[in-house]
């Protein structure tokens, strides 16, 4: 194996791993871009929260429930039937006024906490708009929050810091030897792979840059 071969093998890594802070720049824009819909989604539901919420608004269709009117249905099912006909918004007082009329139980506490267990277990579907009013997704998988995308920004962020660190203390450690002390120290990458995770950072603090020269021939 020759060195020109490891040069031209070095200078294709360093391209790819330009792509991939590239795309790694990309996937920030779009991650902000969702947050901003997201955001938007959510003062949409607070405006119709607060519209039904000062008009005491009840959807049309279930104005005129009647006794034995869920017949046998189970509580999700009941959840969805009520959320689908209120165009998507569900309130849990109005759900419960809703089923002491359909006499589904004539006990007010144990509808509701019926209904909040019946939640629990459709976490992915009705989404929390503030305590006691969801939004019902339709199927749709629940997306993310804030919170969690910022999370999973820490966690990068956590890792070029540490990274950081051991360089600025040995400038001399390989990005090998780097990933094998973290695993040894019990880092964590917060579900990412380790190897994937101490790439990325390499490449976006230029370290890669180092690999290249260390390799070049003549060089020391």
């Amino acid at each position: 194996m020759n060195e020109s071969w490891i040069t031209e093998t070095m200078e294709l890594i360093g391209d790819l791993e330009k792509q991939l802070i590239k795309i790694e720049g990309e996937l920030s824009g779009l991650f902000q871009e969702k947050e901003e819909l997201e955001q938007q989604i959510m003062t949409a539901d607070n405006l119709i929260r607060l519209y039904r919420n000062k008009h005491k608004v009840l959807p049309t269709p279930l104005q005129d429930i009647h006794s034995g009117y869920f017949g046998n249905k189970t509580y999700p099912e009941m959840l969805r039937e009520i959320a689908t006909k209120s165009g998507g918004y569900f309130k849990v007082l109005d759900a419960t006024e809703i089923m002491l009329q359909a006499d589904v139980s004539k006990d007010k506490r144990a509808i509701q906490a019926n209904i909040y267990a019946a939640l629990h277990r459709l976490k992915d579907h009705f989404i929390k708009v503030k305590r006691g009013e969801y939004r019902y997704s339709n199927g749709v998988p629940k997306q993310k929050t804030r919170q969690e995308i910022q999370q999973s920004s820490r966690s990068h962020s956590g890792v070029q810091v540490v990274v950081k660190n051991l360089k600025d203390k040995n400038p001399q450690m390989t990005k090998k030897e780097v990933l094998s002390r973290l695993l040894e120290t019990g880092f964590d990458f917060k579900g990412k792979m380790p190897v994937s995770a101490v790439n990325i950072v390499w490449a976006k603090l230029g370290y890669h840059k180092e690999d290249k020269q260390q390799s070049l021939p003549g060089v020391s």
